[in-house]
């Protein structure tokens, strides 16, 4: 991914930008995640809280996640789309859906977590890192 990375909901009514480098990215198989994206994944990537922007009227949900930090998943009040997460675990960063990005194509998973979820439906590049 570039240094600027932009991206928002559907309707528009969230947007985001950061000017720093993802420190991670991730495929990530927890139930909540599934839940949460209606598929057997979701695609993401951190980036760090302080170097990123975050306008628009977002509506949090909270839930406990598998290894038992609080997880606040972001939605748009207007349209619905997940966009971001916050998690106590790791409280430096904010976590986007790589679908959120204005160009998705440019997501590269690095690792695949909570594996112990995962649906035999859901298949994942096999070449990525697992944990």
């Amino acid at each position: 991914m570039s240094p600027s990375i932009t991206g928002g909901c559907a309707c528009g009514g969230i947007r985001y930008q950061t000017q720093t480098e993802p420190e991670f990215s991730i495929i990530c198989q927890c139930r909540q995640c599934q839940r949460i994206t209606g598929s057997g994944h979701a695609a993401a990537f951190a980036v760090n809280t302080d170097a990123t922007r975050l306008q628009g009227k977002i509506k949090y949900y909270q839930t406990q996640a598998d290894d038992g930090s609080t997880v606040s998943s972001g939605f748009c009040k207007n349209c619905g789309n997940p966009v971001v997460k916050k998690t106590s675990g790791y409280p430096q960063y904010l976590f986007f859906h790589a679908a959120t990005l204005d160009d998705p194509a440019c997501f590269e998973p690095q690792m695949v977590v909570y594996t112990e979820s995962a649906q035999p439906w859901d298949h994942i590049d096999p070449r990525l890192q697992r944990r």
